[in-house]
């Protein structure tokens, strides 16, 4: 499946890798990647990690510039959810005793959900946002977010490279697109998986699945 795949990975991380390679400055590369995480996270960190294998920047600049632009847009959620507050409709709706206690048990689990939902698919949009509606204190959910999004971007950054020096040993494939091979392969996963889990669940609550 990998070496079936290979062409077609390799051709856009080729076009990826020219765009920011061509680019003279490092400091180009790590803006540009910050906001590549805005658009597409998964994409961003298969970039850093193949850029930072192929000598184009750091690998301190690469997890710098990757790391901040996630954690940046953790908390652009969190400055949605304060926004909406704004809203006249929502604040009559929602302000008031009911979510003064959400605000409290949000605080009193607040590692526990920002933790959760970095790792969780679909969770931080409505965790975070939802962190920034009831005006849970700012400085500790900064603080749980940047650990948060440390671990993961490490974590990945490294699972990818452990992995991608087997690919690049056993396939034969270039470096620089071996480590980028098992992020955008687990980027394809999650969506495969809950469309599995969907129509799983919509045959198992089917009339004619009996």
């Amino acid at each position: 499946m990998l070496t079936s795949l290979a062409p077609q990975l390799h051709v856009s991380l080729d076009w990826l890798q020219g765009v920011l390679s061509g680019m003279a400055e490092p400091w180009v590369i790590v803006v540009v990647l910050m906001l590549s995480t805005l658009l597409l996270e998964d994409l961003a960190i298969a970039a850093g990690v193949a850029l930072a294998t192929q000598g184009a920047i750091s690998w301190g600049a690469s997890l710098l510039a990757v790391g901040g632009g996630i954690a940046l847009g953790d908390i652009g959620l969190y400055a949605l959810g304060v926004a909406a507050t704004r809203v006249p409709a929502l604040r009559r709706r929602y302000i008031g005793e009911r979510s003064e206690w959400a605000r409290q048990r949000i605080v009193q689990r607040l590692s526990t959900a920002v933790l959760l939902a970095r790792v969780i698919p679909g969770l931080r949009l409505v965790t975070y946002t939802a962190c920034g509606f009831v005006r849970v204190p700012l400085l500790p959910f900064t603080a749980w977010v940047l650990l948060a999004v440390t671990l993961w971007t490490v974590g990945l950054y490294g699972l990818s490279f452990a992995i991608g020096q087997q690919l690049a040993h056993y396939l034969g494939l270039p470096p620089a697109l071996a480590v980028a091979v098992p992020i955008l392969l687990l980027a394809l996963a999650f969506p495969l998986v809950r469309a599995v889990r969907q129509r799983w669940r919509q045959r198992s609550v089917s009339p004619h699945s009996a």
